[in-house]
């Protein structure tokens, strides 16, 4: 009888620690699968280029725009980042449909695109720079954009130059500047200004002044003043740019991206490209 009992006494406990064990992982497994179900997935897109903002090494994206993003996310916790390269034209119509949240391409501000879109806090501040091949006699009268009306440069869309030269030529179209679009990296469409095949280049002096290191390229870089500077320096920005609807993504970036450049994350980014920092400064 003894025995009996000491039998059915055994199988309870067993089946006791059985049922908490199996409680236990059923609990963790859950808190799991929560902790996954709460972390929001987005999706950045960018082009690959401009260098050394985004490009490729080893098969890698990497670049200032992608150090920094990267960055920004560390503090964000809630999120999981997917950086994705895309086609440029792409971008933005990904940023409609939703499948990107956010597009990472040292993108410029302009009416057209606030329409549609969000823009975050600035992410970097540009200076400017004409470009000339060293000894152009066109370069002594580059100061005004009137200057340049008749010469031809290069531009990829969506930059911030493009897109102030694209606003002179809507303004002035009896004395445009020929802006001809290309998909062409930078050190081609420098190279081309060093052979001739365009006139002039404008395009941001921190850029410039990587690829003379890289390439020794025989280029001299103006720097811009009288409308030029108007032009270019009163939205001398780059942004992340997110969807219309994304607002709460926008504000924990503008949130961690102000953490990023006060802790000095940001700087340190951009003097590891470009030997000095470019971080914007934000007034609380």
């Amino acid at each position: 009888m003894k025995k009996k009992v000491k039998w059915i006494i055994s199988i309870i406990v067993v089946a006791l620690v059985g049922l908490l064990i199996f409680d236990k992982v059923t609990k963790n497994t859950s808190e799991a699968k929560s902790d996954s179900s709460e972390k929001i997935t987005v999706v950045a897109a960018t082009s690959g280029s401009p260098n050394p903002f985004t490009y490729e090494e080893d098969g890698e994206l990497t670049g200032q725009n992608i150090e920094l993003i990267k960055a920004v996310f560390e503090k964000l916790p809630q999120y999981k980042l997917k950086i994705v390269k895309v086609e440029f034209s792409s971008i933005f119509s990904g940023l409609t449909s939703g499948r990107y949240q956010i597009a990472v391409n040292n993108l410029a501000k302009n009416a057209e695109r606030e329409k549609n879109y969000l823009f975050t806090d600035p992410i970097f501040k540009n200076s400017y720079v004409v470009i000339f091949k060293n000894g152009s006699d066109k370069a002594k009268t580059a100061d005004e954009w009137s200057d340049l009306a008749g010469l031809s440069t290069v531009g990829s869309s969506g930059v911030n130059s493009t897109t102030a030269i694209e606003e002179y030529n809507k303004a002035n179209p009896d004395n445009t500047i020929e802006l001809n679009y290309s998909s062409e990296d930078l050190k081609s469409q420098l190279e081309g200004v060093e052979s001739g095949k365009y006139d002039f280049l404008v395009m941001d002096k921190p850029m410039f002044e990587y690829y003379q290191k890289e390439y020794s390229l025989d280029l001299t870089g103006k720097t811009i003043s009288g409308d030029l500077s108007t032009a270019l320096m009163s939205e001398p920005y780059s942004y992340f740019v997110v969807g219309k609807e994304e607002t709460q993504l926008a504000e924990d970036i503008n949130a961690a991206l102000k953490e990023v450049v006060e802790d000095g994350t940001s700087k340190q980014i951009n003097e590891k490209y470009f030997d000095e920092d470019y971080s914007p400064t934000y007034d609380d």
